[in-house]
């Protein structure tokens, strides 16, 4: 690779050993906050030559997904064995799969909260901030039951994640 023309040789070698020497540093920093497991140094390796780990594993993926997703990545050139391949896949899948849904507190969620984790419409999810403001907090999923406008199915398919601390509680 010749160096750019407003670079001299000289220049351009410093440059260049400056610039690998900033990459290993980085790729050093990503090991040491990716966790440690099988597949963590072909991970690290494969993915890093692109891009930081730490993009890849934000995702937070499915198996299927995940496969998936370095399918694409060796259609745009990485490069490694079947065997590191493999590991990658395991170590993505057993430490960024999909994350688990967090529970959602009926009696301090706001109108957005409902929206987006028990995907209520607009409307249902005011109509509960409205009943709560009357009526005062929910004591349990019955309670629900009670709101008008209510699609009550939606609240029995998430019924796991809805918690009832009072809102009086920090």
């Amino acid at each position: 690779m010749n160096p750019p023309k407003c670079l001299g040789k000289q220049k351009y070698l410093r440059f260049a050993l400056r610039t690998g020497f900033a990459l290993t540093l980085l790729t050093e920093a990503a090991k040491a906050d990716l966790p440690d497991g099988f597949g963590k140094a072909a991970t690290v390796q494969v993915c890093g030559k692109c891009h930081s780990p730490e993009r890849a594993t934000s995702l937070h993926q499915s198996g299927s997904e995940w496969e998936e997703t370095i399918t694409k990545m060796v259609k745009l050139g990485a490069r490694a064995s079947d065997d590191d391949f493999d590991a990658i896949l395991f170590y993505l899948t057993q430490h960024f799969g999909p994350e688990k849904p967090r529970p959602i507190n009926i009696n301090k969620a706001t109108a957005v909260d409902l929206q987006t984790t028990l995907l209520l419409r607009r409307s249902q999810a005011m109509a509960v901030l409205q009943y709560r403001s009357q009526h005062g907090d929910f004591k349990s999923i019955d309670d629900l039951r009670n709101v008008p406008g209510l699609d009550f199915s939606k609240i029995e398919t998430e019924k796991a994640r809805i918690v009832f601390l009072s809102s009086q509680t920090r």
